[in-house]
């Protein structure tokens, strides 16, 4: 008899050991698979941010458009598209100008005074005009479509010898365009370095810097909705 139930609980036990042995190897199993699925999200996770990071990175885009300068929304600090200046509440010194501005300037860090610095081109089109015009010194202005409707961009204060394209000839954005002329020279009128940039409704050419009614602005765009993002 006591052999008999010695029999029994032996084999009761060997039950209860496989019965457990199979229970943690499924446990395990699931653990992995979860683990797996884990980190499978944490992949696409890091797909994501590297893609949203990518796209941040890169310069503004808009409708084909590019940004002009390195850390272009940084630098427009003195006078954004439409702000009124006169001499004596400008915030530029000293100021011989006057109106509404039609474009917006983007202003040198203080480490690129005696730099090189390149200004490229905006957008697809066409140069028309590079000239020596007062109150710019160097100015060109190309021919684009913005929004299936022709534009004009001016480009003031350039070094006009460092605009190597020609008249007539086709710019990509992104393609160098010129360098900006040397602050207070011949190169700017005299005046700071800095770059000036104006979107002119149509195909007519206009470098006008300045307009004397506000209402004249309406012929204009704000770049920066275009390259400032």
């Amino acid at each position: 008899m006591k052999k008999t139930l010695l029999a029994s609980f032996l084999v009761l036990f060997v039950i209860c050991i496989v019965f457990l042995f199979f229970k943690n190897r499924s446990g395990n199993s699931n653990q992995s698979g979860g683990a797996s699925q884990t980190s499978s999200q944490q992949a696409q996770s890091s797909q994501s941010i590297e893609s949203v990071s990518s796209k941040s990175a890169n310069p503004a885009s808009q409708n084909g458009f590019l940004a002009p300068i390195s850390k272009a929304a940084e630098r427009v600090t003195k006078k954004p598209f439409g702000i009124f200046i006169a001499p004596g509440s400008s915030p530029v010194s000293p100021e011989r100008f006057r109106g509404y501005h039609t474009g917006a300037d983007f202003e040198i860090f203080p480490e690129e005074i005696d730099q090189e610095v390149q200004i490229s081109a905006v957008c697809d089109g066409t140069l028309r005009l590079k000239e020596y015009a007062s109150g710019y010194g160097g100015v060109a202005v190309e021919a684009c479509n913005l929004n299936g409707s022709p534009i004009t961009v001016v480009y003031g204060h350039l070094k006009l010898a460092s605009i190597t394209a020609n008249v007539g000839e086709s710019l990509k954005a992104g393609d160098h365009l010129g360098m900006l002329g040397a602050a207070y020279s011949s190169e700017t009128d005299g005046e700071r370095k800095h770059l000036h940039l104006g979107f002119h409704k149509g195909s007519a050419i206009s470098i006008l810097g300045y307009v004397q009614n506000q209402s004249e602005l309406s012929g204009w765009i704000d770049p920066c909705l275009y390259v400032c993002k």
